[in-house]
């Protein structure tokens, strides 16, 4: 198995839903032992950062849709169909639940699922053109925005295998 397919998949899991009783195993797993101290306290405050940066309807600093930092500016545009039809092409059902395609969560997790697969070298530089470059200034903002260590980490760690890709 690809060693990388289990970050990338903690990342997008973290991302779209940062539950410590799901997320504190994982990261126990994975040897995240920072994950694992800021995952610590009130499961309320994590809920309401979550919440204030990438959901707040009165204007979240961080949406977290790719066409939500583009020049599209539209969600369930050009990013979300373009990511559905990675989607589909691997074979993969997302359980969108409403959401656009174009989730960070669900990029990096549909990202966890090439490198797991085995994918080809070029079929990842094509997803990580179309749907990871713009993740970098992302994450810069969400470190800057974050009030929560939870999501300082997060931005950090995700930069960082990013980076390292």
């Amino acid at each position: 198995m690809e060693t990388r397919a289990p970050l990338f998949a903690f990342a997008g899991k973290a991302f779209l839903d940062p539950q410590p009783e799901a997320l504190r195993p994982a990261a126990e797993d994975l040897g995240l032992e920072d994950f694992e101290h800021a995952l610590e306290g009130d499961a309320a405050d994590l809920e309401r950062e979550y919440v204030r940066l990438f959901l707040n309807p009165a204007g979240a600093p961080c949406p977290p849709w790719q066409s939500a930092q583009g020049a599209e500016g539209q969600l369930f545009g050009d990013a979300h169909h373009a990511a559905l039809a990675w989607y589909r092409s691997g074979g993969v059902e997302a359980n969108l639940d409403g959401q656009p395609a174009d989730h960070i969560g669900l990029l990096l997790t549909y990202y966890a699922h090439l490198l797991e697969s085995g994918a080809e070298p070029e079929q990842l530089e094509r997803f990580r053109a179309g749907h990871l470059e713009w993740m970098a200034a992302y994450l810069d903002g969400v470190a800057a925005q974050a009030r929560h260590p939870f999501f300082t980490l997060l931005a950090a760690f995700t930069r960082q295998l990013l980076a390292a890709e």
